[in-house]
């Protein structure tokens, strides 16, 4: 993004009393440099983001460092307003000071001068290093930050950086009504080739906020296409015993499915779990995101025994859906339906 070089305006957004949640001056040994700079570069979004301005003009902020011969009790010095731009002092990170890469007699001479003579000149030299060189310094920390970067969303760049190591295209990542983040957030499961059933159930766990557990090798059945069925006087392999010769149309698996066993749930997240329910299809794209289409899957709905709903004939209640007959154990989840998502997620 390029940004017209225009000379810097005040903005209330950077007045020193509106940053006082990053830095107070009650209490500034709470206040650090990198948060500071966030807040700023969070609420001047119009403008280039610090260390990416390509004019001192762009940047309606200044950074510093004051020259003190004692050690930094703090990062942030003070927070002031010279020339129409938010003045940053910092005690450290800079040329001066015991910590600093300059001899300290060198520190002490600006010091004096600045304290005793009121001639900061050569602090203000200094300060047109510090500016730029701290502003650069923010800037390699911020692109290592994913949170950092959702400050500007326009110019966020971490997204692109997980979804291409995931194998993600953000377009279609974007159309999907699973939340990218979410999906992002999980990519050090997802970009296993091997895919795990721990996994899995911690990351829908995590995210619906419900037990869930994975029960693999589920018995049943695949049906056998046409063309390899079985028929007498026909040539083919199925027509021949020991090689591909099967009785009947479909045949017996457990290598091919497995189950959710979600809960035990309140009756709302049984709801929303249910045929149709609101988070039935966010629940269909993860377990896409996970495997794809190359094993079959069903889930399970546990529900709490004191959310059972007593049954009532008046027509709110679904048979085979949300009612149940008979006495609950209190000490067991009672079992409600099992049935493939993917049926109802077209």
């Amino acid at each position: 993004m390029r940004y017209r070089a225009v000379e810097a305006s005040p903005n209330a957004a950077l007045q020193p009393d509106a940053l006082r949640a990053w830095f107070d001056h009650g209490r500034p040994w709470k206040s650090g440099f990198m948060s500071l700079m966030r807040a700023i570069a969070a609420r001047d979004r119009n403008r280039p983001a610090p260390g990416s301005a390509d004019l001192p003009s762009q940047e309606t902020y200044r950074i510093g460092q004051r020259p003190v011969l004692a050690f930094p009790p703090r990062e942030v010095a003070s927070l002031d307003t010279r020339h129409g731009r938010l003045d940053i002092r910092l005690f450290g990170l800079g040329i001066w000071g015991p910590q600093g890469p300059l001899p300290l007699h060198v520190t002490e001479l600006a010091y004096h001068r600045s304290v005793a003579l009121q001639d900061r000149t050569l602090e203000h030299f200094a300060d047109l290093f510090h500016h730029r060189a701290l502003s650069l310094f923010y800037r390699a920390w911020a692109a290592g930050q994913s949170t950092a970067a959702l400050d500007r969303p326009d110019e966020e760049r971490f997204s692109f950086y997980v979804a291409s190591l995931m194998g993600t295209d953000q377009d279609e990542a974007r159309q999907s009504c699973l939340p990218t983040h979410a999906r992002y957030g999980a990519s050090a499961h997802i970009v296993r080739e091997a895919r795990n059933p721990e996994g899995i159930a911690a990351t829908l766990s995590q995210y619906f906020d419900v037990p869930i557990a994975v029960e693999e090798y589920v018995p049943h059945w695949i049906r056998v296409d046409a063309s390899g069925h079985c028929r007498l006087g026909l040539p083919g392999a199925s027509s021949f015993m020991g090689e591909a010769a099967m009785l009947g149309e479909q045949i017996a698996d457990r290598q091919h499915k497995f189950r959710l066993v979600i809960g035990p749930l309140d009756f709302l997240h049984y709801q929303r779990l249910a045929p149709r329910g609101e988070d039935l299809r966010t629940l269909v794209e993860w377990v896409r995101a996970f495997i794809g289409y190359e094993y079959d899957w069903e889930i399970q709905l546990l529900i709490k025994p004191e959310e059972v709903p007593a049954p009532h004939v008046d027509g709110r209640q679904r048979l085979g859906h949300s009612i149940w007959l008979g006495e609950c154990d209190p000490a067991q989840p009672v079992s409600g339906m099992v049935f493939e998502p993917e049926a109802y997620a077209a």
